[in-house]
């Protein structure tokens, strides 16, 4: 299920986890983002997804798993709310947030994590347990996730990104 088949929580009233970006937008569409200071862009809140590949690719990111960019595309909604949501590479209409992740990437895990919790009390408030269970026990392997990067155990600190074939040097 992508981001376009259902309706962000965000859209209905929700509280949602969201990170500030740089936007730049030309003729109302989106030109450039960016995590650091831009010419001509503002700082935007930009809400996380509320998919789980989506959640899962930045959480990859975001604890040093994986090596893929950010990127911010329109949520869609009305005229009056242009709302961002993060994404990965590969969804309509996404542009690329530029500049070095490193300085947030504390705050995307958090809100990663944060937006996983919420999904799971959505699940939960409507009466879907399992469901709730699931994105519970994510968020969980997620806050591991975070706690070994601290410790030096991801795989870009260890490998420099490159495969290690199961084994930590």
């Amino acid at each position: 299920m992508t981001q376009d088949e259902i309706r962000h929580p965000a859209l209905t009233g929700e509280s949602w986890p969201v990170i500030g970006v740089r936007v730049r937008r030309e003729d109302r569409s989106l030109r450039t983002a960016s995590w650091r200071p831009a010419p001509h862009a503002e700082l935007e809140d930009v809400l996380l997804p509320c998919v789980w590949p989506e959640l899962e690719g930045l959480a990859e990111i975001a604890v040093g798993l994986s090596r893929a960019r950010v990127y911010v595309r329109d949520l869609g909604g009305a005229e009056p709310d242009r709302r961002l949501v993060l994404c990965l590479r590969g969804a309509p209409g996404a542009v690329r947030v530029e500049g070095p992740l490193a300085p947030v990437v504390e705050v995307l895990a958090a809100r990663t994590r944060t937006a996983m919790l919420r999904v799971a009390a959505v699940h939960r408030e409507a009466g879907r347990g399992q469901e709730a269970q699931a994105w519970r026990a994510r968020a969980r392997r997620m806050l591991k996730d975070v706690r070994a990067a601290r410790r030096g155990r991801s795989v870009r600190a260890t490998s420099a990104g490159l495969p290690t074939l199961g084994r930590r040097s």
